[in-house]
């Protein structure tokens, strides 16, 4: 279905947005997310999610798409080619309360566990395959974002107790504590 040559793509210098638009295409039921975004078929979002086909996705008809689907990998993908850090979902920012500092950083060391998997297996098997590549990609954006939320948690908590935020630069400063030293 994808051509396997990048060069002779329409958009061959725009790999990550190609990667991008394959996981998409391979992970998501096209059927319902053509049917949410409001495109006229499932075929013409297929089309539009291939390089080759002279229609392309529109801004709108991406926003839309991301919408249904609540897949980000479309926007990460052309945040990636403009040399941006992955997206981070507003819900994802608002979850935070629901999540323990603890939790938060336990489910990131899950997924940079996950990474390393991926990586032995890439190192058994002598090569990446497609879906080794596009899973290492997601868990890579996934703990990108998710490093992103903990650092803005853990900055907002800080700033909200300012005992903590001056006990933290006392410490990193090593600076003798009465009875620590």
């Amino acid at each position: 279905m994808y051509a396997t040559q990048m060069n002779i793509q329409k958009g061959a210098g725009q790999p990550h947005v190609l990667g991008a638009m394959r996981q998409f295409a391979d992970a998501e039921n096209l059927n319902e997310i053509a049917d949410r975004a409001g495109l006229r078929s499932a075929q013409v979002l297929r089309n539009k999610l291939l390089a080759e086909q002279p229609h392309q996705l529109t801004i709108h008809e991406l926003v839309k798409v991301t919408l249904a689907s609540g897949n980000r990998c479309l926007v990460d993908g052309i945040l990636l080619e403009l040399q941006c850090a992955p997206s981070v979902g507003i819900k994802q920012l608002q979850d935070t309360a629901n999540m323990s500092l603890t939790d938060r950083a336990l489910e990131i060391t899950a997924n940079a566990g996950q990474l390393g998997s991926i990586a032995l297996d890439a190192k058994t098997k002598r090569g990446v395959t497609n879906r080794m590549r596009h899973e290492a990609a997601r868990r890579v954006a996934l703990v990108m974002s998710s490093l992103a939320v903990f650092m803005s948690e853990i900055e907002s908590r800080c700033q909200s107790i300012p005992v903590l935020s001056v006990a933290s630069d006392v410490f990193q400063a090593g600076m003798p504590m009465p009875g620590l030293s």
